[in-house]
């Protein structure tokens, strides 16, 4: 009889590291947000962008390049790769555009939903079960959302239809790393992603860039694009160890970071219908996430 490894990884270990992965993206983005909040005050939302995926693809290159070589820049699933550039450079750029005219929690608190759209489509797309209390839970969530965006009321603002199409793109970003992230190298995942959206990004810069003339605002630009590489590196890190109902609901604590930010920087703290709209998202995203992980200690008995 065979003695087991006692250092062998655990199904168990892979969802920690998943999680502690995913958090650390979050906290990432959410300085990330900031940083760009700063900056779209005097800077376009295209440039910014811009400069984001500019800087990553050259901090990628540094940190990965020497250890990968050309790897780096190969794709079992180029067309797929392809996609999931393009649907992270929409998110991004929605986003941007949103956030510089939206306080950062309500940004945040809206972008919460995109574990519910990751949830509703884990059928079609990943094949992961959906059952009706889930789905009865992504309708919560999603009207949890519309207390947040208050479509019709005075306090409606616009700008919030961005973040909605960023927060789909968003979703759809992380079905597709979930989907064949585990087929490919993290760090080709991450560097390809850059690399597709700084070729989408470019053709809008002539028509809004302005060079930067304080030294403050190209480390901004720089410190962007650091981030950016870390957090979407970490990303899909996260969703190719762990199922991705049980990782996506960790987005939720990037709500506290805005929020601290938000004081800490501008000064500006989330009203009680955005905490209140918040807190049923999270509510409806954390029994899918404990749903989800009841089905799999059954199926594993």
């Amino acid at each position: 009889m065979s003695t087991p490894n006692a250092t062998a990884p655990r199904p168990d270990d892979r969802i920690l590291q998943a999680i502690g992965f995913l958090l650390l993206a979050v906290s990432c983005f959410s300085v990330l947000n900031a940083i760009a909040k700063v900056l779209m005050a005097d800077y376009a939302a295209s440039q910014v962008v811009w400069a984001r995926y500019v800087v990553s693809f050259i901090f990628m290159l540094i940190v990965f390049l020497p250890r990968s070589g050309l790897r780096l820049f190969r794709a079992e699933r180029l067309g797929s790769q392809i996609v999931r550039g393009l649907l992270l450079f929409m998110s991004s750029f929605l986003y941007f555009r949103g956030l510089a005219q939206l306080p950062l929690p309500t940004a945040a608190s809206i972008s919460l939903t995109s574990p519910l759209i990751v949830a509703a489509f884990s059928l079609p797309f990943l094949g992961e079960a959906v059952g009706v209390k889930r789905w009865i839970a992504v309708a919560v969530g999603f009207a949890g959302a519309l207390v947040v965006i208050r479509p019709g009321m005075e306090g409606f603002d616009w700008h919030v239809l961005y973040i909605v199409g960023s927060t789909t793109c968003s979703a759809f970003y992380q079905l597709f790393t979930r989907k064949f992230g585990g087929r490919e190298r993290p760090d080709a995942s991450a560097t390809i992603a850059t690399i597709v959206g700084t070729a989408a990004a470019t053709p809008f810069l002539p028509f809004e860039f302005r060079i930067p003339t304080a030294g403050f605002d190209v480390a901004l630009f720089v410190a962007t694009g650091i981030l950016a590489g870390i957090g979407h590196y970490c990303l899909t890190i996260a969703f190719t160890r762990a199922p991705a109902a049980v990782v996506a609901p960790f987005n939720y604590s990037q709500l506290l970071g805005a929020a601290l930010l938000s004081y800490l920087i501008f000064g500006v703290l989330p009203d009680l219908w955005t905490w209140i709209g918040a807190g049923i998202i999270m509510a409806s995203g954390l029994y899918i996430a404990q749903n989800e992980r009841r089905q799999r200690l059954r199926a594993t008995g």
